[in-house]
């Protein structure tokens, strides 16, 4: 059994985004993690993808450290994911669980391949052979594949795996192997490890909508999914990028996106969350590159709720002209004379209309795997009706089950953004069952500099690749060129270098020949821990060694071109030889961490960060400008779906009021800072004027967001006027003779999605559903009206939704053009509007007039400019980056959670403290950060001070120091990004790995 010492293991189960986020999280604290895959790929449904919301790239490399990034690949991670703490369990699924939180004793089934993995060189010659075609699952049907191929074909290395459903064991591809690496008799394996704590990341799968048969998926060519229209629109997608239709490979006219397809009906009452977002962005996508497309999209309620939806909405509407139609399409028929589609919609006087379009695109909601609920039943976690995992009251991340956790999709429909959330908050949580991890990789003593730098000895290996390399190229004509190279001291020709036998070669000649660099020349094989390992075993620094591609960017590219292969393969190793030989094996400085955190904010967001700080024997100081601890959360009495809040915010407050870890400045507020990520120094202004500083490793934003006070409605005029908020204190108070009431009307969306806050303010729907629902159960009989936009009932709230309409809750749309108009008429009130069903004037007389009011920002400004981080356009803080990177600042050390970031619920807030505390503990827990590689420095003797590349910095990696005048980099917080190298006026800015010379010199050695 593999037995960690104080059981620091954590089992990740599902390798899709969440499951990568949460392991990088906790092997960048130094646990070791096992990653468990039931697939023979990771990345889950997103790798299937190109770009996301609402900024149209990638991006999912934002997962990777930005300090002490060089323990990880600093790569796509499309290819995978290379970390020294991650072990990656691909085709292996969680059978038995025996044990406890902190003591997890689980047994793995891993099934096979059909291919040794430490065989397999990824030739492809398998698939080549392969007598059987089948559809290509990872282009959803539209693309090709053998029944030996790659599942995901962007990773490396490529291992090949057979479909044992598919395969005839007709033997073609074994005896086509030229490694012995397939064996179609290969056994499944047990193994059994030992782990603190396991969280579930096992993601969704896309509803099949051949079960809703109204539509005419699979029986019309050109009704498809959402997913499978990502595919058409991908550049490594079947057609290339190019926008086609099924039936006759020709690009649609006109295209329709259907939403709520295996959502928001009455078998599965509840919405994907992200299906909204998704067809606005395939939209944008069309209409970017095809803008004479007629696009249209058919909705119920446009769910664009997240932190910069609703401008990505409203500009896909007004300057794309994406048409948006509220309607939702019973059914679809198809022209058999075109393959055009038939569908019948709603007129904007509600008579029914034909339209007919040249594709339908289905949005297909999430639903859980078909094996989840068995999964879950080995776990022994609960699942709710949906047969999502059911979490814990005022957690998104806690299961029934002590010491298992879950993110993304597992609990639940998510997007992007929210399961990374999630992820980090797992993190924390499954952090406190485990025990002190090993030393971490920064804990090692920095390398010096030698006292003279050796002249560069350059060995060089080729690999034959079992003849895959060796059959086209000439590599002993390539071999007697290299070898007269300067600074060359061998060459030499190998079988395979991706064998451990080979690595021993490698290690015994660079020695024998006292080689300080390293160059190969092989495939993408020798890459990730592979390479690492050769690296290592070889003792050589990373910095001095050089994978040439010889097979996929020079023997599969000129196949037909033997010459120009032989003269591409000299030139690129030649260059490789002469880029290392001007490397120099400069030392770094790496970083102390003052092991403290600051905390901003006393609110529910600033408690839990400190919480889960404290929890980690870390010192933290929480700064709360009022008298009192709790924020916004004092004026909440519970929450849509986890109820009453008050006990919850008794204990928060105790608990940091009597934690010794937890040192608590009342009255305070942050009046200076500075420093950078592990070493900050910060002044806070006390109530009596005092002036206390503090140093601190890591700082997070908690301060929390404001209600709107609205200035409409007859707000503050009438007292029958009053806010969700107020309500509810009347309702918990027993404040309201809610027996009384007759009639109440509520209105929605003021102060949000308007020109001066084009945002949604996400809670708002919620609510009003619980005041309603709240209303209802005190006095049945009466009229509730919501005046609504959309209901943003998203995920699990839909249920609720459901619910209100069922105890006879009226909900009534508006236009933004023509909002309700209220009047008092004497002693009553009026409330006017637009009926869009029926097209007259809509007349009520409430008792009580409710305004849902949005979430406005704080005065966020200053201390924004206090600690060098920007806000967005309305207000709230600026994250990194919006998916991948939703608690970071671009500055690092410094993180930011709940409404100091956008709006979101009390739960949603809870889990991005948790989050944030997790960033800042990976970072605390560092006794120092390291450097990358490549990383910037000033040429001294150059360098004019304009301190212009200190200005540019985007990471605050450069500084002038006080003492020598001079411009220092920081080197731990560089990321060799060059914008210093660009702006500096006189060159003194220079990037390790491509100074002049070496740049100069790598382009002279390619002619």
């Amino acid at each position: 059994m593999d037995k960690m010492a104080k059981s620091e293991a954590v089992l990740v189960i599902g390798a899709g985004v969440a499951g990568i986020k949460t392991s990088l999280e906790l092997a960048e604290a130094g646990h070791k993690v096992y990653l468990c895959e039931r697939k023979p790929s990771i990345g889950g449904a997103l790798i299937q993808m190109d770009k996301w919301f609402p900024d149209n790239h990638c991006s999912l490399c934002q997962m990777l450290p930005t300090l002490n990034r060089d323990k990880s690949d600093q790569f796509c991670l499309r290819r995978g994911v290379n970390h020294p703490n991650i072990e990656l369990l691909y085709n292996t699924e969680v059978t038995e669980l025996q044990g406890k939180a902190g003591d997890f004793k689980i047994t793995l089934d891993t099934r096979s391949t059909g291919v040794d993995s430490q065989l397999c060189i990824g030739c492809g010659l398998c698939a080549e052979v392969c007598p059987i075609e089948m559809e290509s699952q990872f282009d959803e049907g539209l693309g090709r594949r053998k029944a030996i191929d790659l599942s995901n074909p962007y990773a490396t290395p490529h291992l090949y795996a057979i479909d044992w459903e598919k395969c005839t064991r007709c033997g073609e591809c074994v005896s086509k192997c030229p490694t012995g690496a397939i064996q179609l008799e290969q056994k499944e394996s047990i193994r059994q490890l030992q782990a603190g704590a396991i969280i579930l990341s096992t993601g969704f799968e896309e509803f099949d909508p051949r079960l809703a048969t109204q539509y005419g998926y699979r029986r019309y060519p050109n009704v498809i999914t959402s997913i499978e229209l990502e595919r058409i629109l991908s550049p490594g997608g079947p057609s290339y990028g190019e926008l086609i239709r099924p039936s006759d490979s020709r690009t649609p006219a006109s295209i329709a996106f259907l939403q709520c397809i295996g959502s928001r009906d009455s078998r599965r009452d509840y919405c994907s969350s992200a299906c909204c977002m998704f067809a606005v962005k395939e939209a944008t996508l069309i209409k970017q590159k095809w803008p004479q497309a007629d696009v249209h999209i058919f909705f119920m309620d446009m769910r664009a709720f997240g932190k910069g939806y609703h401008r990505y909405y409203e500009h896909a509407r007004d300057a794309l002209g994406v048409q948006f139609t509220r309607c939702r399409v019973p059914v679809v028929k198809e022209d058999p004379r075109n393959h055009d589609l038939m569908l019948t919609v709603a007129s904007e006087d509600d008579r029914p209309v034909k339209r007919q379009f040249e594709m339908v695109v289905l949005s297909v909601g999430q639903t859980p795997a078909p094996e989840f609920n068995e999964l879950c039943q080995v776990l022994g976690v609960e699942t709710n009706r949906w047969g999502f995992c059911q979490t814990r009251s005022l957690s998104l991340v806690e299961t029934s089950r002590e010491g298992i956790y879950i993110c993304g999709s597992a609990g639940g429909p998510k997007d992007i953004a929210d399961t990374m959330v999630e992820a980090g908050a797992a993190a924390c949580g499954a952090s406190k069952w485990l025990g002190s991890p090993a030393i971490r990789p920064t804990d090692k003593e920095p390398m010096e500099k030698p006292a003279e730098e050796p002249a560069p000895k350059t060995a060089v290996f080729l690999c034959g690749c079992g003849g895959e390399i060796a059959s086209t190229l000439d590599l002993e004509s390539v071999a007697e060129h290299l070898g007269k190279l300067p600074g060359v001291v061998h060459v030499e020709t190998v079988p395979y270098l991706c064998r451990s036998e080979a690595f021993e070669a490698v290690r015994k000649r660079v020695k024998e020949h006292k080689g300080n660099r390293l160059v190969l020349g092989a495939c993408t094989h020798i890459s990730g821990q592979m390479l690492d390992e050769l690296t290592t075993r070889v003792g050589l620094d990373p910095a001095l060694v050089r994978v040439v591609n010889l097979r996929e960017e020079v023997i599969w590219v000129h196949r037909d071109q033997l010459e120009k292969a032989l003269a591409k393969a000299k030139s690129m190793l030649a260059m490789a030889i002469e880029d290392i030989r001007q490397q120099d094996c400069l030392p770094t400085s790496p970083m102390t961490v003052t092991p403290n955190a600051l905390v901003i904010g006393g609110g529910v967001a600033g408690m839990t960060a400190a919480l889960s700080i404290a929890r980690h024997e870390i010192e933290v100081c929480l700064v709360e400008k009022s008298s009192e601890l709790g924020g916004n959360l004092k004026d909440v009495y519970s929450t849509l779906e986890s109820g009453d809040t008050r006990a919850s915010l008794r204990d928060a407050i105790e608990q940091v009021q009597k934690n010794p870890r937890i040192h608590r400045h009342m009255d305070s507020e942050v009046v200076a800072a500075n420093g950078y990520a592990g070493n900050f120094r910060v002044s806070i202004k006390g109530k009596d004027e005092s002036i206390n500083t503090v140093e601190a490793g890591a700082i997070i934003v908690a301060t929390g967001g404001n209600e709107h006070r609205p200035t409409e409605y007859l707000y503050g005029q009438n007292q029958q006027v009053i806010t969700q908020l107020e309500l509810e204190k009347r309702l918990f108070a027993g404040e309201l003779d809610s027996g009384g009431l007759r009639s109440v009307v509520m209105i929605q969306c003021v102060g949000s999605r308007e020109k001066d806050r084009p945002y949604c303010s996400r809670i708002c729907c919620s609510q009003a559903l619980q005041n309603a629902l709240k209303l209802k159960e005190l006095n049945p009989g009466i009229e509730v009206n919501v005046l609504y936009r959309d209901m943003m009932s998203y995920g699990f709230k839909e249920a609720h939704y459901t619910r209100a309409r069922e105890k006879g809750v009226r909900f009534i749309r508006y236009e933004p053009d023509r909002k309700p108009e209220v009047r008092q008429d004497g002693e009553r009130l009026t409330v006017e509007m637009i009926e869009p069903a029926l097209g007259g004037t809509l007349r009520l007389e409430p008792d009580l007039l409710i305004l849902s009011a949005g979430v406005i920002p704080g005065d966020n400004r200053t201390l924004a400019d206090i600690l060098a981080v920007t806000l967005d356009e309305d207000g709230f803080f600026q994250e990194a980056e919006e998916k991948f990177r939703p608690v970071d600042f671009v500055k690092d050390g410094i993180y930011v959670c709940g409404l100091a970031h956008s709006p979101r619920g009390i739960e949603e807030t809870i889990a991005q403290a948790q989050a944030a505390a997790r960033r800042a503990v990976s970072l605390l827990t560092s006794k120092q950060l390291a450097a990358g590689r490549v990383i910037s420095e000033t040429v001294q003797r150059q360098c004019r001070k304009c301190e212009m590349c200190i200005s540019v910095c985007p990471y605050g990696a450069r500084a002038k120091d006080d003492e020598t005048d001079e411009i220092v980099v920081r080197e731990a917080l560089c990321q060799g990004c060059g914008a210093c190298v660009v702006a500096c006026p006189s060159g003194a800015a220079k990037i390790r790995g491509f100074r002049d010379r070496q740049v100069f010199a790598l382009i002279d050695a390619a002619f």
